[in-house]
């Protein structure tokens, strides 16, 4: 099997929903898909709400993070190969962008311990800022969405 985009493009990342060096983090794997990037994941019972279910917060970095995934994928699509381990990317050749708004809409409920699929698509590429829907779908049924709009990052060095 093909590496993650995290694991390819970002290997040394400590972000806590898709930081591979991040031991204590969700570890999103997301892989290319049609028109989109996908990923499974389960939540373990340190991710409660208290009820028994993924707690909202989680929900929602999910959504983050699967979204930068497809970040990384049309990045690479647009610039070229790169790896953000090196930052190399803090250019005009290959542009970083950071989450700038992401309004999430519950559904239902996420029983933990449980898979849930995630796919995350580009509504709109900008230079200068760009928008992703994601969903994440339990038991074969959207449970919840995100609209994320990513703004470039510019260094002032």
């Amino acid at each position: 099997m093909e590496p993650s985009l995290q694991d390819r493009y970002y290997s040394a990342g400590t972000c806590f929903g898709c930081g591979p060096s991040n031991q204590h983090g969700l570890q999103i794997k997301s892989y290319s898909a049609d028109n989109g990037v996908a990923a499974t994941w389960a939540a373990s019972d340190k991710y409660d709400n208290g009820f028994g279910f993924v707690n909202g917060g989680i929900i929602s970095t999910l959504l983050d993070c699967h979204s930068a995934a497809c970040l990384m994928k049309e990045t690479v699509e647009r610039y070229g190969d790169f790896c953000i381990d090196n930052f190399e990317h803090f250019d005009d050749r290959h542009p970083v962008y950071l989450t700038n708004q992401i309004t999430v809409t519950f559904r239902r409920p996420v029983l933990l311990c449980r898979p849930v699929e995630l796919f995350s698509q580009c509504v709109s590429w900008g230079d200068d800022a760009c928008r992703f829907s994601s969903e994440l779908r339990f038991d074969g049924k959207l449970a919840a969405s995100a609209d994320v709009t990513w703004k470039r990052f510019r260094s002032r060095r």
